[in-house]
C-alpha cells in the first residue's frame, strides 16, 4: 500500500494505491502486465469524488 496526496483546485485528496500483478514466468504476455487502484483514504477525499461523479455529464 502506497499513501498519495494530490493538490488540485486548492484541494487536497488523499489516496492510497494498491499493486497488483499478474501473470507467471511461463506466460510472457502476463509476464509485466500490473495493474494499480486507488482509494479514498478520507471521507473528504471520497466525498470530493462522489459529487465529481454526480456532476459528470
Amino acid at each position: 500500500m502506497t499513501p498519495a496526496r494530490y493538490k488540485a483546485g486548492g484541494a487536497v485528496f488523499s489516496f492510497f494505491s494498491t499493486l497488483a500483478q499478474f501473470g507467471s514466468a511461463e506466460d510472457i504476455a502476463l509476464a509485466e502486465l500490473k495493474i494499480e487502484m486507488m482509494f479514498p483514504a478520507d471521507e473528504a477525499t471520497g466525498a470530493m469524488l462522489i459529487s465529481m461523479e454526480r456532476s459528470a455529464p
